[in-house]
């Protein structure tokens, strides 16, 4: 609505701007999504790889004496 009270036209939610920007929001999101997901991955594989050298050194506490 105007000043005057008369409704007017106003930018709706189809708007062409508007949806270009919600695709490009959207597809930036996807990306840090797929960004993330392969960063928490490469941190698994790391830390596996770390979990797995700390049992190939044998503990010497556990070994006889003598």
């Amino acid at each position: 609505m105007d000043r005057a009270g008369d409704e007017t036209d106003t930018p709706a939610f189809g708007h062409p701007a508007f949806r270009r920007d919600l695709t490009e929001l959207s597809e930036a999101a996807r990306d840090l999504d797929r960004r993330i997901d392969q960063h928490l991955e490469r941190l698994r594989r790391e830390r596996g790889q770390r979990l797995r050298a700390y049992d190939d050194i044998p503990d010497q506490r556990l070994r006889p004496s003598g």
